[in-house]
Formats: structure tokens, sequence, C-alpha cells
């Protein structure tokens, strides 16, 4: 019982006190830059993808920091092999420092539907990460809310800029451009939708709005609160000096029919709520669920890109008879944590969700092995970490069900 207290108390949000720190304002022009001065980007060719012709891209970001290797923007085009002018979409990339494959997965699925697209690395990611001097939060999260704030700023700065790049090419068409983007970057999506009137498309997977309360309460970025308050920040005041990061804040309207939003119906990294709020801040845009946490929306990838074709080929090119957003995607359902009561009286377990008797999978049959093996267990859910069942135990124990709680997260 200690143990199953301290992993639901783990999952809870917290609040600290008061404010100290006087919040960032979010002024009209906050992400603003000379868009017509003329800037060069430097083109090297990486050869082809299934067809698709792939080239790094360098042009300068129009903010400088104390880093040079992170005031060049480093981004990879993914262009269709079709002649013609494209439509064309900035994708922007999940957070990790050292690695894209979700970007890059996510540019060739674009570039298959005839789209293209510029994968822009965030600042302080691959070769714009910051090597001397090193400074511990020169990421583009961090505990320091000041440096966080400038690397989010300039994460849309730069995204714009790729747009100024997009359609300044002879083979896009600059009336018909569109932002991308995973995770993190689909929180970034928001942003540069809210902002920029040349975004006619948006397209979000695993992304969200209420970054704040994303941030303070997200089980991988929760771990900053202490640098933050040793800043002198409070919640309420965390908040407020993240406003020019909330995509509900910015006052430019669009059509909800312009955006498809997929994500994770028991995310625990960017919330159901981070998800609601960007749905709010796009018109009321439709959320298409999966029923799995952050990481398990990998195992519904290929449906996620299959449909998000569709999408772009009926906004871009009119093709609507194809395109059907359902509300929620064939998922995989996978759960970690400590099964209390059942045969086992304590075990961890690890349950998959073998058949949902609804929609979001709140009740379903379970396999589920534990310390003592295989069992299956008819779940129903109680909260996003809590399931209460009945566990049937296969090839070992007495056939008597038992009932049982379930602590847990879900992949």
């Amino acid at each position: 019982m200690a143990a199953f207290v301290l992993l639901c108390g783990s999952l809870l949000p917290s609040r600290p006190a008061s404010a100290v720190a006087p919040p960032i304002a979010a002024a009209p022009d906050y992400f603003d830059y000379d868009s017509a001065a003329e800037f060069t980007a430097k083109e090297t060719s990486m050869g082809t993808v299934n067809g698709i012709s792939v080239t790094r891209v360098e042009y300068p970001s129009p903010i400088v920091t104390p880093y040079a290797e992170n005031n060049t923007v480093t981004a990879y085009l993914f262009m269709p092999p079709s002649p013609g002018k494209h439509p064309a979409m900035v994708a922007l990339h999940e957070w990790n420092p050292s690695s894209t494959d979700g970007g890059f997965s996510l540019c060739e699925a674009i570039a298959s539907a005839d789209v293209a697209a510029l994968l822009v690395i965030e600042p302080y990611s691959l070769d714009r990460r910051a090597n001397k001097p090193h400074r511990a939060d020169a990421n583009i999260l961090s505990g320091s809310v000041l440096w966080m704030s400038e690397a989010l700023r300039q994460s849309v700065m730069d995204a714009r800029r790729g747009l100024d790049y997009l359609a300044r090419r002879p083979d896009v068409d600059p009336d018909r451009l569109g932002v991308s983007g995973l995770s993190l970057g689909g929180i970034l999506s928001g942003i540069v939708a809210k902002v920029d009137r040349r975004v006619k498309v948006v397209l979000a997977l695993a992304g969200g709005a209420d970054f704040a309360h994303g941030f303070w309460d997200g089980i991988l970025t929760r771990k900053y609160r202490r640098g933050i308050r040793g800043c002198g920040y409070s919640y309420d005041a965390f908040r407020g000096a993240m406003i020019p990061f909330e995509a509900e804040r910015w006052p430019r309207l669009f059509d909800p029919d312009d955006a498809l939003l997929i994500d994770g119906r028991y995310d625990l990294v960017v919330l159901p709520g981070q998800a609601k709020a960007l749905s709010e801040a796009l018109g009321g845009a439709k959320i298409v669920w999966t029923n799995t946490g952050h990481y398990g929306m990998i195992g519904c990838a290929d449906q996620s890109e299959r449909l998000a074709v569709k999408f772009l080929r009926s906004r871009f090119f009119g093709e609507t008879s194809d395109y059907h957003q359902p509300n929620t995607l064939p998922s995989q359902t996978i759960k970690l944590g400590l099964l209390i009561g059942g045969h086992e009286g304590l075990s961890p377990v690890i349950a998959t969700q073998l058949i949902n008797f609804d929609a979001p999978g709140r009740y379903s049959l379970d396999g589920q092995l534990t310390l003592h093996g295989l069992s299956g267990g008819l779940s129903a859910r109680l909260t996003q970490t809590l399931s209460l069942g009945v566990e049937l135990p296969l090839l070992h124990g007495a056939v008597k069900p038992k009932p049982y709680l379930l602590a847990h997260i879900v992949l």
C-alpha cells in the first residue's frame, strides 16, 4: 500500500505558493522580425528517400544567442517528385536534442501527399546544441524561465523564417502553406499558426496548448520546477511568464476544419487537457484520439500518417470525399503499474487491453503479466492512472476471480 501511495502521489499535480517574479508581457509584436529582409540559405542535396528529394538547408536565425552553433538554423526540405508549385508545411520535431526520427517520418508522410515539408531543427538540438561555454540550461526546455522563454521564442521565429524560405521558392505555392509538429513541435505549431496568417493548415500529433500547466505537471518536465522556484516563480507567476506561448492567448481566428489534431487519450506528457486547449485555440478543431499514452502513439503511427495524408489532400487539393475524421484511431493500450489485491496481493504488472467494450477503452478485457504469471482481468478505468478490476489467473493459482486495484501509467 505504501508503494501504491507513492506511485499515485508522484502522478498528482502540485502547486507552490505565492508569486514574487513579474510575468513577461505578451506584446503583439513578441514574435515579429523583419520578414522582408534578405537572407542567404545554403542548400546541400542529401539524395532521395522513396523518390522524395531531401535537401539540407541552413539559414540565419532571426535571434542571435551567445552560442554560434545555435544562431544558424538547420532544416531539411522534403520535396515531392512531381513538378509544379507545391503546397508546403513547416514541420517541428519532438523534444529530443539528439534525434529527430519522428520529425523525419512525419516529413516523409507529408511529402507522400504531394506536399513539400521543411523540418526545422529547434534551438539547442542536434548540431545547434551549445558546446562552449557549457551551460546546463542551454536547452529549449529548462528550469530557467528567462532562458527557456528566449529559446521558445526563437523556435517560433525560426519556424516563421522557414515559411519565408518556402514562400520564396519557385516550386512552392506561397498561398498554400501550413505548419505541423510532433509533441513539443505540436505545441509550437499551434503558436506559429496563431501568430502567422500565412498558415492555412495545421497538423499536430501529440500536441497541445496550455503550455504552463503541461510543463509544470508533465511527468518529463516537472523536474524543472525546483529551478523555476529558485528563480522566484510560483505556479501563477510561471503561468504569467508563459503567456506568449499559450496559443489560446493569440487573437487570430482559425477555421477548425483546417486543423487535424491526433492525441493520446491517456497521455501524461502532453496532457489531454492540453489537447483540448489547442482544439479550442484553433476554433474547436476536432481531436482524433488514440487509446494510448504519449509513447504508445508510435504503435499507431501508420494509421496516423495515412489519416494525415488524406487530411492534407483534402485541404490543399480539395479531395474531400476520401477524408473522414474518426473519433478514435485503432491503437494498442499498454499499462505499466502496480497491482494491489487479486491473487498477487501486491505485484508489478504489464497489462494490455485485448478487448475494449467502449471506444475510449474505459472498460476492457486485459491480458496481464505479473510476478506470478499470466492472468486475465476485467478492468474499469477510474482515472487516468487508476483502474479497478477482477482477476482470473491463467496456468497458476486458483481459478476463483478476485478483485484488484491497478495504479498505472499508459505507454
